[in-house]
């Protein structure tokens, strides 16, 4: 039996560090949006030979609700000053 090596996508573990760190620091937000996605599709299109789509899923949302926060935030400043 020979076993096939998977390998992970860098671009996954490149989406949840940004994901993770736009939702502190906003502008990093869209970076993960783009590298999930772009991370995801990969995935999908390798045919089993990449991993990692829990984590770019995870920087994807996680960029998603980043963006969102920024956008309310900032929706909010113009809205009370």
């Amino acid at each position: 039996m020979i076993e096939e090596r998977r390998t992970r996508d860098r671009g996954a573990t490149r989406a949840l560090v940004l994901g993770l760190l736009g939702l502190w620091f906003g502008i990093f937000a869209p970076f993960a949006i783009w590298s999930g996605v772009r991370s995801l599709l990969r995935i999908r299109t390798s045919d089993g030979a990449l991993t990692g789509g829990a984590s770019a899923g995870v920087g994807l949302v996680t960029g998603l609700v980043g963006l969102a926060a920024v956008v309310i935030g900032i929706a909010y400043w113009f809205l009370a000053s």
